[in-house]
């Protein structure tokens, strides 16, 4: 091979030949002596075809996520730019919210439990309750950049639909970058109804609903995590007591150490406390706090998407119907 191209002998005359890797497998004439041969080379041929495909796929890969990137970007700005309008009124605003139960859970955790969450992380060898603090710390960043997200979805959408309202809105809607969710939902909708009069937008309200509740399962996997963790350092602790026992049971003898008597004293004593300790953070940051705010993030993703639905069921999908029905352009006026 040489580049994309295979050189191979005329098996009639001998004369060098050079063909394109595509062509290997295809049987055609000699130049020189007119003689019918079979390019060869299929291996590679296949080879590079499958190189080719999968450079194909990458370069869609990194399109996809630039695109995904860029309408981030422009969610996030044009969000900011929507909170600067005060008669930008929001449905719900799932930031408050997750502050207000983040503040009112941290508030009774330090009044309830405060002194002995300091004394798990003081008194715990194992390193456990560090470990389960730390994935604690992660779902919580994790969960709250979920939310804020959501808020800026609230946002376009609400000025979307401010947008709807006025002379001609659908169509600019439609004809820019989409910003949004809610913003994908109408373009996606509109090249339905190019196909099809009976425009439904059941399947994509389902999609809808599945991409944006997949945030929550890292969060939810989380908090079963720090739970697990708990009752693991349950076990770790009853081991140390077990061996902590038996030291001090040894000790007991007339020729033992006394020394040996405290030290599986302290060894019972702390494999205890990591019993107990390790099981208490992981109960309390895993099956309370993380799924609290969790539950926000997932109770304001079943509102937004029921008020997308509704909203596009009652203005939308109606106008998109009649206007694709009487073979008209999809492009509606409000």
């Amino acid at each position: 091979m040489a580049g994309l191209a295979v050189k191979y002998d005329c098996p009639h005359c001998r004369t060098r030949l050079t063909s394109s890797i595509m062509e290997a497998g295809d049987e055609a004439p000699c130049p020189e002596c007119h003689g019918l041969l079979q390019v060869p080379g299929e291996k590679e041929k296949m080879d590079e075809v499958g190189r080719q495909l999968g450079e194909q796929q990458r370069r869609e890969q990194r399109g996809a996520m630039k695109k995904e990137a860029a309408s981030q970007v422009l969610t996030q700005r044009l969000a900011a730019e929507a909170q600067r309008d005060r008669n930008l009124a929001l449905d719900r605003d799932p930031l408050r919210e997750w502050i207000i139960y983040a503040a009112v859970i941290g508030i009774l955790i330090v009044a309830a439990a405060g002194i002995h969450m300091v004394r798990a992380v003081v008194t715990d060898g194992s390193g456990l309750v560090l470990l389960i603090m730390g994935l604690f710390g992660l779902g919580v960043v994790l969960n709250f950049r979920a939310v804020k997200g959501l808020r800026n979805e609230f946002v376009c959408a609400a000025f979307l639909l401010k947008k709807l309202k006025t002379a001609g809105g659908l169509n600019e809607i439609v004809a820019v970058s989409p910003s949004g969710v809610f913003h994908r939902h109408i373009q996606d909708l509109v090249k339905i109804a190019k196909h099809d009069p009976n425009v439904s937008q059941d399947s994509l309200v389902t999609l809808l609903y599945s991409r944006m509740m997949a945030r929550a399962k890292i969060v939810e996997v989380l908090s079963g995590v720090l739970v697990s963790l708990g009752l693991i350092g349950t076990v770790v602790g009853l081991i140390t007591m077990t061996s902590g026992l038996g030291v001090t049971l040894e000790s007991l003898g007339e020729t033992s150490d006394p020394g040996d008597l405290m030290t599986g004293l302290r060894s019972t004593m702390a494999g205890l406390g990591t019993a107990f300790y390790t099981t208490l953070v992981g109960a309390i940051l895993g099956s309370v706090v993380l799924r609290v705010l969790n539950n926000v993030y997932t109770s304001n993703v079943d509102h937004f998407v029921s008020y997308i639905a509704s909203l596009t069921e009652v203005q939308i999908t109606p106008r998109l119907r009649k206007n694709s029905r009487a073979g008209k352009p999809v492009e509606v006026t409000a």
